[in-house]
């Protein structure tokens, strides 16, 4: 029997899920929905459940670390990715190492699956965060003392739903007078409108499936003519996979500065309003006046963006590691 204060490391089962809510619940505590972020992180690692790794002290599970390894990018760099997705120790079992020799043996993991180099960023379309919220500093640390380079910064915004002025009556009468209407996105848009969504690039086409899906969908389009003739000019999606976020959100160039994204954005803040959420989350944002002055929100989550590059014959990946900076959590999240 293993010493104790010694985790072992090993790949981790369904059986083990019970104890990793509980994990990331005392972990994630700038992030309220934590059950359903780990369902989501966990998800996507379906097909390589060798990226699922705990560590176990004394037979409990103390610790956990989820990979995902992106499909191969087209461009300059299309070396495929390797995202640590979510890292968290228990806090009983802080400051012993544990953190860091999760992170080297998903490390070692995403590199044996095909990965050119190593992030801590999102994974799209499902993706839970930007990168690390710097609130959990000790996980920004971790991850600087390993070896990763700052890239940039993201944001994200908050809307209070309560105070909020979400009337979009007399906006969508103003835009019919213009030939453009503004409805709920349905499953019967299928392919036309993914085929659409496809020409923003990136993982926004796979983030409009995933809208598509909830019944009803959490996404409303923008759009021109009638019938056959019917053409998409705008899109927002809400909830796509956290319940409180709102986004993505794209308006064609040739409608911008009449109004339509405000209406978008109005009409997926009264669905959420409408399932009982108080507070939505605008995710990566860019154009932060936009949003401060059509509904109110404020800049308040600031996320870091991490890369490694691997050295040319990396080493064995040990099972244990030496003691590190205590780490409650990487909330690891857009890109490959």
């Amino acid at each position: 029997m293993s010493d104790v204060g010694q985790p072992v490391l090993r790949t981790a089962h369904h059986d083990d899920l019970p104890r990793l809510h509980e994990i990331t619940a005392a972990s994630l505590v700038h992030d309220p929905d934590a059950a359903s972020v780990l369902e989501l992180l966990w998800g996507i690692a379906a097909d390589r459940p060798d990226l699922r790794i705990v560590a176990e002290t004394g037979g409990t599970v103390t610790g956990l670390a989820l990979g995902w390894v992106a499909p191969p990018a087209a461009g300059a760099d299309p070396a495929r990715a390797g995202h640590t997705s979510l890292l968290a120790v228990d806090p009983a079992h802080r400051g012993r190492g544990q953190g860091r020799a999760l992170l080297t043996a998903i490390e070692g993991r995403l590199l044996a699956a095909g990965a050119g180099h190593l992030v801590v960023r999102g994974t799209p379309p499902h993706y839970a965060w930007p990168g690390i919220d710097i609130r959990y500093t000790p996980a920004v640390c971790l991850v600087e003392s390993a070896g990763y380079r700052r890239g940039p910064d993201a944001f994200n915004m908050l809307t209070d739903l309560a105070t909020a002025d979400l009337a979009t009556a007399a906006d969508e009468r103003r835009l019919a007078a213009l030939g453009v209407r503004v409805r709920r996105a349905h499953p019967a848009d299928g392919e036309r409108f993914l085929a659409w969504m496809r020409t923003w690039g990136g993982s926004w086409a796979g983030e409009a499936a995933a809208a598509l899906a909830y019944d009803p969908p959490r996404c409303h389009v923008a759009v021109q003519g009638e019938g056959p003739d019917e053409e998409f000019v705008g899109f927002a999606c809400h909830g796509v996979n956290r319940d409180t976020w709102f986004g993505p959100m794209g308006t064609a160039e040739s409608q911008r500065g009449r109004g339509v994204g405000a209406v978008l954005l109005r009409r997926c803040l009264r669905d959420q309003r409408a399932a009982g959420i108080t507070e939505s989350e605008i995710g990566w944002t860019g154009p932060y006046r936009f949003y401060a002055r059509a509904v109110g929100s404020r800049l308040q989550r600031v996320f870091r963006l991490y890369r490694k590059d691997p050295r040319p014959s990396p080493a064995a990946a040990p099972q244990l590691a030496t003691p590190a900076t205590p780490v409650p959590a990487l909330p690891l999240e857009q890109e490959s």
